[in-house]
């Protein structure tokens, strides 16, 4: 078998260089565990590009010895180092310790939005306790219109009952998809005081998104008190889509609507 390449730059380029013609080489490959240990160690390289490709091939491997370091890394001074170290740790949800994940709550203050959206989908892929996701409240109220939007989509993953004071900030905001996420997160929680929310966007959301959107859960969730919001939106909303769900919503709730 041919030596490992211990330059750093060779080393990851020889990792995918393998990765392309692994399956014509004679000798057998390199077992990811030590792959693993070999790229440890440029975790910690003095060239960001060697760090930031280190955390993403440790990602694909997808071995949990990797988590310790990357979760140093999540304090590198690069920003698409934290980044791809978050992701990474994303890519390992099912191997995270509690310690691990308190680690990737506290990065969510990092003050590089895209790291802050890769810790939010990170989060979003584990089996995270309550009491560690409540941070994203506050997380909410400090962050960008984009992060804003994956702090909520990401929650409605879980189905928190502390996500329903999130969806209501979420509802007040400029951002569409945002909004149309809020909806559905309400829609998932299930929670009959959200009710009166999805009959007013569904009538006065300008986004038909939202509309359709709002439509769809009160079919899912909807009493014969929504009956009326959902015949209103049926003759006077000027998009089919919207039309669509609302006639949908009425058979879901009951045939003598």
């Amino acid at each position: 078998m041919l030596p490992f390449p211990t330059s750093p730059a060779i080393l990851i380029g020889a990792i995918c260089f393998y990765g392309l013609i692994g399956c014509v080489i004679e000798s057998p490959p390199e077992p990811p565990e030590t792959v693993t240990e070999r790229l440890i160690p440029l975790l910690t390289d003095t060239q960001p590009d060697i760090r930031r490709t280190a955390a993403l091939s440790l990602g694909k491997i997808g071995d949990p010895q990797s988590v310790p370091a990357l979760v140093l890394a999540l304090s590198d001074p690069d920003d698409q180092v934290r980044q791809s170290s978050a992701w990474a740790l994303g890519t390992m949800a099912e191997s995270l310790s509690d310690q691990s994940l308190v680690a990737l709550v506290q990065h969510l203050t990092d003050p590089s939005d895209s790291v802050k959206k890769a810790v939010v989908l990170a989060l979003g892929r584990t089996a995270v306790h309550e009491d560690l996701l409540q941070v994203l409240t506050e997380a909410y109220a400090i962050s960008t219109i984009d992060t804003q939007r994956t702090i909520i989509q990401s929650l409605a993953h879980f189905e928190f009952p502390f996500s329903y004071s999130v969806y209501l900030q979420a509802l007040e905001s400029p951002d569409s998809l945002t909004r149309q996420s809020a909806i559905a997160g309400l829609g998932e929680l299930g929670d009959p005081r959200g009710l009166p929310y999805l009959r007013t966007h569904l009538l006065q959301d300008p986004n038909v998104g939202v509309r359709s959107e709002a439509a769809f859960r009160l079919g899912k969730l909807g009493t014969s008190a929504d009956v009326s919001a959902l015949k209103q939106a049926m003759e006077t909303d000027p998009t089919p889509n919207v039309h669509f769900w609302s006639s949908w919503a009425l058979v879901q709730i009951g045939p003598n609507t």
